[in-house]
């Protein structure tokens, strides 16, 4: 009887050594960027981190860093298919593809801060259910979002006024971002941020948009040496996604991890983007490796909110939004929500 016992309880350890084990989970990470090089990259490491610490090693975040999986454009839908688990939406890329969650891309310039507008953007997917359908047409779920910190232009040769700008070839992408640097006499060039730093550097392009913590990351400062404060204020960035499907076989201790992330990781991102931001500018300052240009405030403002096609581009997100599926009564809300 003894034997019997022991042998029982040693299956029943056996057993439930078996199910933690088919409980444990490894999730894949698809990202186009080299680990540790921006803001952007030195977090998701960290969203990898915790959901190991918060499981107590139970659950993992497989990084899958430099492209070798995906690349930036192919994010979206590697993690609809299953290629990879999470990866990092760019809105703006897609403006046609997410038109409602391409609310703020429309709004630029505009004065709100990094954090007003991820906290905006983490509001909208509470209160109105489209911006959510919107992404599960794709399969995708929101885990967090990354709000891009206030951008300026960082260029080759300086630029101290409007005349500056003219004929200058600037990164671009998006819909509002083009229209605004037309106003300004540039040419857009489309691209994606991580080609920026060879056509500098073969004169393809003159200037990108760029906030300190990225010219750093993706080495624009090496090429480029006039960073042109303009207030472009900040925008809209990336939404954190995850394979809905993938998510709803989770067990409920890893769903739990995931869904604390949604204000957890925005905090984390805000605090590592302000810091890496600030040293950048006190870095250029001190070693004088990149002159600041501090352009004249009004005259950027007046140049880009008061042409016809940038307030046109702003006019046209409502109708977009509501042929997507998002009541136009929420989206003049959401539109009030930007500009107030």
């Amino acid at each position: 009887m003894q034997a019997f016992v022991k042998g029982a309880l040693a299956a029943i350890g056996l057993v439930s050594c078996i199910t933690s084990a088919a409980h444990a989970e490894t999730l894949k990470w698809g990202d186009w960027m080299a680990q540790g090089s921006t803001e952007h990259a030195k977090t998701a490491e960290w969203l990898s981190n915790e959901i190991s610490r918060r499981s107590g090693g139970k659950h993992k975040l497989q990084m899958l860093w430099g492209g070798t999986v995906v690349t930036v454009g192919e994010v979206p839908t590697a993690v609809e298919n299953g290629v990879i688990d999470m990866g990092a939406l760019v809105t703006p890329y897609f403006p046609d593809q997410f038109p409602i969650n391409n609310a703020l891309p429309f709004f630029w310039p505009q004065p709100k801060s990094q954090k007003q507008l991820g906290e905006l953007m983490l509001s909208w997917h509470e209160k109105y259910k489209a911006f959510s359908d919107e992404l599960d047409k794709y399969n995708l779920k929101l885990v967090s979002v990354r709000p891009l910190a206030s951008y300026g232009i960082i260029c080759t040769t300086p630029v101290r006024t409007l005349a500056d700008f003219k004929g200058k070839r600037i990164r671009s992408y998006g819909i509002a971002l083009p229209a605004m640097l037309e106003a300004l006499g540039a040419v857009p060039v489309s691209m994606a941020d991580v080609d920026a730093y060879e056509a500098l550097s073969n004169g393809v392009l003159d200037c990108s948009p760029a906030d300190p913590g990225i010219a750093r990351g993706f080495k624009y400062e090496e090429k480029a040496k006039y960073f042109i404060d303009v207030p472009m204020g900040a925008s809209w960035g990336h939404i954190l996604v995850i394979n809905k499907d993938k998510y709803a076989a989770l067990p409920d201790d890893l769903k739990k991890i995931i869904d604390d992330m949604k204000h957890d990781y925005l905090n984390e991102y805000l605090k590592v983007y302000d810091q890496a931001v600030n040293e950048v500018r006190e870095g250029w300052k001190k070693n004088g490796n990149v002159e600041i240009i501090q352009f004249p405030a009004e005259e950027f403002l007046n140049a880009t909110l008061k042409n016809p096609r940038v307030q046109a581009v702003r006019d046209s997100w409502i109708p977009r939004a509501v042929a997507a599926g998002l009541p136009e009564d929420q989206a003049r809300q959401v539109v009030n929500d930007i500009n107030n």
